[in-house]
């Protein structure tokens, strides 16, 4: 029995492991010679990448991150450990990515991740549950897509009680690290004078602003044209 504890353990300290490898960091390093901590909204994710780097850097960097999300809680289910273990692989993951040992536990948002592990469980409902967020990145901004899609995958896999399918439990348990990490750095957040409002873009938007409508931005170019 303490054998089987240690394994579990085992398993998702390779999560959290597997989840800090910055990729951003390295493609960003790699193929320009800066620092991404250091650039735009100073997170290591993709859309940060793709936006200050380059798009085949930020789309490579968004394929790793889902990549080590997925090999976090893939292998705990070949090793044929329980289901809750592997969900706890898949959020170790999100946690090691938000708060990477290779960046001083700086990082970024997990949702890359995330969808690495939501992706071993099943394929189908993670297709169902993007889908707020690419309406959203289309039309206004993919951080309030983001929130609609996690509370779409609870709703979705919601089997009444607390009884949840695995993506569900999973989607529950990263609902902390993710949105701690939209707060920071918090201590910017309490030491502002606009805390309130400064705290509810961060949550909602995921920066300290509320950004424009993107269709009207569309128009606009469709008018010129």
């Amino acid at each position: 029995m303490i054998n089987q504890y240690l394994v579990c353990l085992a398993f998702m300290a390779l999560a959290y492991v597997l989840g800090s490898i910055p990729f951003a960091y390295i493609i960003t390093r790699v193929t320009s010679g800066k620092n991404i901590l250091e650039m735009g909204w100073k997170k290591s994710s993709g859309s940060n990448v793709a936006k200050n780097v380059g798009l085949w850097q930020g789309i490579l960097t968004a394929a790793l991150d889902i990549g080590k999300g997925f090999l976090a809680v893939f292998l705990a289910k070949e090793y044929g450990l329980p289901v809750s273990v592997q969900i706890f692989c898949g959020v170790m993951s999100v946690i090691g990515h938000n708060w990477s040992l290779f960046l001083g536990f700086k990082g970024g948002r997990g949702l890359g991740a995330l969808m690495g592990a939501m992706l071993v469980f099943s394929p189908a409902t993670l297709i169902i549950i993007l889908v707020p967020t690419i309406v959203f990145a289309i039309i206004w901004t993919a951080s309030v897509g983001t929130i609609l899609s996690l509370v779409t995958g609870i709703f979705i896999t919601f089997k009444g009680g607390l009884n949840f399918e695995p993506i569900g439990y999973l989607i529950l348990l990263s609902l902390i690290p993710i949105f701690l990490k939209r707060m920071s750095p918090i201590k910017e957040v309490l030491e502002s004078d606009k805390r309130n409002e400064l705290m509810e873009n961060r949550l909602i938007f995921d920066q300290d602003t509320v950004p424009p409508f993107r269709i009207k931005s569309l128009k606009k170019l469709f008018k010129k044209d």
